[in-house]
């Protein structure tokens, strides 16, 4: 339950950085929908099988999903910032 629990304020804290930023690459933008959903699909097993708990494994994958969630953003940034203006 601990770590459902640092999971969940890890995640807070990668999604309030998040939301400061609009990425604007459209391709960029569906992938950390992706990502966002893919994280509530797991919150939503470990919520139905907390007897499972699934080893720590899902807690790892919402980590890996949230710093891929922050390097869509940064990848955004660089984007924006290197594209070649006409």
């Amino acid at each position: 339950m601990k770590r459902l629990v640092l999971v969940g304020s890890l995640c807070m804290v990668v999604a309030s950085v998040a939301y400061t930023y609009d990425i604007k690459h459209p391709n960029l933008k569906k992938a950390y929908t992706a990502a966002e959903q893919a994280t509530a699909y797991v919150h939503e097993a470990y919520e139905a099988n907390k007897a499972v708990g699934f080893g720590g494994h899902a807690e790892r994958a919402v980590d890996l999903f949230k710093q891929a969630e922050a390097e869509l953003v940064e990848a955004d940034k660089y984007n924006e910032a290197n594209q070649k203006k006409k």
